[in-house]
């Protein structure tokens, strides 16, 4: 398996979601948490903050098709969120997908 040590996570994971993020026609994918700021574990899930397109046909198909033993914890981002939330994802936030 390959890691792409600047997020610590696997290649395939990056082409899955981009992948998904193309098919639902979403604008952008920001990977936030600890991933984002390197103080990881190696059981620390997949925090990802989602813009524009089908959130809840990219969120399933996320959820039930990305096969990885990390948990995903997707969030639609261009709705309401709490200002913590919204905060964390600007402060640490990593462009991971934004469609060109």
């Amino acid at each position: 398996m390959t890691i792409n040590m600047k997020y610590n996570l696997p290649d395939r994971i990056l082409r899955e979601l981009s992948f998904l993020a193309k098919k639902y026609s979403v604008t952008k994918i920001i990977l936030f948490g600890s991933r984002a700021r390197g103080t990881n574990t190696e059981r620390s899930d997949i925090d990802i903050a989602v813009y524009g397109g089908d959130f809840e046909h990219f969120y399933w198909d996320v959820k039930e098709n990305i096969h990885s033993l990390l948990m995903f914890d997707v969030v639609q981002a261009d709705v309401k969120i709490s200002d913590e939330l919204k905060q964390e994802i600007e402060r640490d936030g990593v462009i991971i997908y934004e469609k060109t």
